[in-house]
């Protein structure tokens, strides 16, 4: 179920500074608990003009009305159309139709997924794999936390093996273990060249960013295993007022 579709900034990753479309599907199986998701009770809004903030509802979200949305909303300086979430690939099926539509129309694609579905991932031009970390979560077993680990491994090395333009991102917390995202970085440097993007969480409530010094540690633990395809980014939107 789509939530929103709109043009605004990527905020964060690899390509932060872009223009792009975001189609943003509602749900998600995981719990973050810097995640405001289910914040949001709003379904088949569809932004009237590119970066304008204003919406309409419609009545049904179909196929053609997604292609439409986006045609709509495609700028000159368009990089890509964004599916993200929630976890987009709940609706892997929708989705690939969608895909293939645009790739007709000369669309460049990004997916932005949580990885836990490597058996719904697909080519898409570009993605962008948010690896957990325990402290993600109120609580998760070790063994649900080792087998999320693992299939966010499996989604990247399958994305990587379609020659998508795949990187990861993992959330720094104050409380992050800095051996733990040096773990994250060895395994992505066994896979190949994947660029790791370090993202300070976003404070609110008693979520608390990570000092400059955890975050200069981290990415020199990280650089250990893939040298300077390490990047720190912001939420640069949320500091924007953009959506």
């Amino acid at each position: 179920m789509i939530r929103e579709i709109f043009s605004s900034i990527m905020g964060e990753g690899k390509y932060i500074g872009r223009r792009f479309i975001f189609v943003r599907f509602a749900g998600c199986p995981l719990n973050c608990v810097y995640c405001d998701e289910e914040s949001k009770g709003y379904f088949n809004r569809v932004e009237k003009i590119p970066g304008s903030g204003e919406f309409e509802t419609l009545q049904k979200m179909e196929i053609e009305d997604i292609i439409n949305a986006i045609d709509r909303l495609k700028t000159p300086d368009l990089f890509a159309v964004s599916f993200t979430g929630g976890e987009p690939l709940l609706y892997h099926k929708q989705i690939k139709e969608v895909v293939e539509i645009l790739k007709d129309k000369g669309y460049r694609t990004f997916l932005e997924s949580n990885g836990m579905f490597p058996e719904k991932v697909f080519y898409f031009d570009i993605a962008s794999i948010d690896i957990k970390l325990r402290e993600h979560f109120e609580y998760i077993k070790d063994e649900d936390y080792k087998k999320l680990y693992k299939n966010e491994l499996k989604t990247i090395k399958k994305l990587y093996n379609l020659n998508s333009d795949v990187y990861a991102k993992v959330v720094i917390m104050e409380e992050t273990n800095i051996e733990d995202v040096k773990i994250i970085a060895k395994d992505l440097s066994d896979i190949g060249n994947i660029t790791l993007c370090i993202q300070p969480v976003t404070p609110h409530g008693n979520i608390k960013s990570p000092s400059q010094k955890k975050l200069f540690e981290i990415m020199e633990a990280c650089g250990e295993y893939l040298k300077d395809n390490v990047m720190l980014t912001i939420q640069m939107h949320k500091y924007l007022g953009m959506l």
